[in-house]
C-alpha cells in the first residue's frame, strides 16, 4: 500500500448555528484500500461525505484529494473523485452501454476501450446491451460503479452502497469493490450500517460518534497480528478436569461450559495441544475467542445503534 494518502481530512469541522455537527475529524485514505466509515444514527457520516464531494462547505479545517484542496482548488480535487450516493440514477430506457457512452461524452479522456474495460471489471459484459429497466438493483449498482470509475478516479466514495441488495448482490458488489482496489489501486471510501459486510469488505474502518472520530482500526491486519498475540483459546476435550490437571504449572486455565479455556499465543496453543494428546486426552477441537467488528464497535461506542 502506498504511503502517500489519496485523501486527507485535517481537523474538518462543520457547525450549523451553535451546533457542532462534525468536530475536528482527521483521517487518511490510501491507494488500493477499502476504507469503512461507521457511526450511529446522526453521528455525521453523510455530512462528512457531502463535504468531501463539495456539496457542503466546511466551517474550518481542510480536505485534500489527490493533493488538491477541496476548499481552494475544488475542480482539481473533484476530478479525482467518483461517487455514488445511495442508488445510482440511470436512464432506464437506454441500455447499460448507452448510459456509459452518454457519460463518457462529458470527459474526453474516456475511450471506448476504457468503457469495455470497466464493463468487464464489474462483470456486466453479458448484459451491458440490455436496457437498464431490465436490470436488477445489484446490476444497477454495478453499472453505477462502472460509471463512477470510468475516468480513473483516485478515490471512489460510496454512501450506503448495499441498501436494498439481496445477499447475493451484496456479495457481488463487495467482490467487485475489492477487485477494483486491488487491480486499479483505487481508494474506496464506504459508508454503511452493515457491520458484517464492512468486516468482510474493508481493510480499515473509522468509527464516528457525535461528530468525532473515536477510533480507526485495521480489519484485515487483525488475523495476522492475532497470531503473535496472546488470546483466549477454547479446547473441546473429553476430560476437562484431567486436562486442567495436565496444564497446572503452564499458565493453568479454567473450565467454562465444559470447555478448557486458557490464554496463549499461537505457538503456546500448539504446545498445549501436544501435551494434552501425550497425556491421553482427546482433543476434539480448538478455537480462539476473537472479537467481531460488531463487538469492537459496541466496545468503543457503548450500546448506541449503528445507522
Amino acid at each position: 500500500m502506498s504511503q502517500v494518502p489519496v485523501a486527507r481530512l485535517q481537523d474538518v469541522t462543520k457547525r450549523i448555528g451553535s451546533r457542532t455537527i462534525i468536530d475536528r475529524v482527521s483521517l487518511e485514505i490510501y491507494p488500493g484500500e477499502v476504507f469503512g466509515f461507521l457511526g450511529p444514527n446522526g453521528s455525521g457520516k453523510t455530512t462528512t461525505i457531502r463535504m468531501m464531494v463539495g456539496l457542503m462547505a466546511m466551517t474550518s479545517g481542510d480536505i485534500s484529494i489527490g493533493g488538491h484542496s477541496v476548499r481552494t482548488h475544488y475542480p482539481q480535487a473533484a476530478a479525482q473523485v467518483g461517487a455514488i450516493v445511495e442508488n445510482p440514477e440511470m436512464y432506464k430506457y437506454l441500455t447499460g452501454y448507452q448510459n456509459l457512452l452518454h457519460y463518457a461524452r462529458m470527459n474526453a479522456s474516456i475511450t471506448r476501450e476504457r468503457i469495455d474495460e470497466v464493463v468487464k471489471l464489474v462483470g456486466l459484459s453479458g448484459r451491458i446491451h440490455d436496457k437498464v429497466k431490465k436490470y436488477s438493483l445489484g446490476m444497477r449498482q454495478r453499472l453505477g460503479v462502472a460509471q463512477a470509475v470510468m475516468h480513473r478516479p483516485k478515490l471512489l466514495i460510496l454512501d450506503e452502497p448495499t441498501n436494498g441488495l439481496d445477499p447475493a448482490g451484496i456479495r457481488e458488489l463487495r467482490d467487485y469493490l475489492r477487485q477494483l482496489a486491488q487491480e486499479e489501486g483505487t481508494a474506496v471510501f464506504v459508508s454503511s450500517h452493515l457491520l458484517s459486510e464492512m468486516e468482510l469488505m474493508c481493510d480499515r474502518v473509522a468509527i464516528l460518534q457525535k461528530g468525532q472520530i473515536i477510533d480507526i482500526r485495521s480489519i484485515r491486519g487483525q488475523a495476522a497480528s492475532a497470531q503473535q498475540q496472546a488470546e483466549e483459546a477454547l479446547f473441546d476435550v473429553d476430560r476437562p478436569e484431567a486436562a486442567l490437571g495436565v496444564l497446572q504449572g503452564q499458565g493453568g486455565g479454567r473450565i467454562v461450559d465444559g470447555l478448557l479455556e486458557l490464554t496463549a499465543d499461537r505457538n503456546e496453543i500448539a504446545e498445549v495441544n501436544r501435551r494434552l494428546v501425550e497425556a491421553g486426552i482427546r482433543v476434539y477441537g480448538i478455537r480462539t475467542k476473537t472479537k467481531s467488528l460488531e463487538d469492537q464497535f459496541l466496545e468503543v461506542t457503548g450500546s448506541e445503534t449503528i445507522g
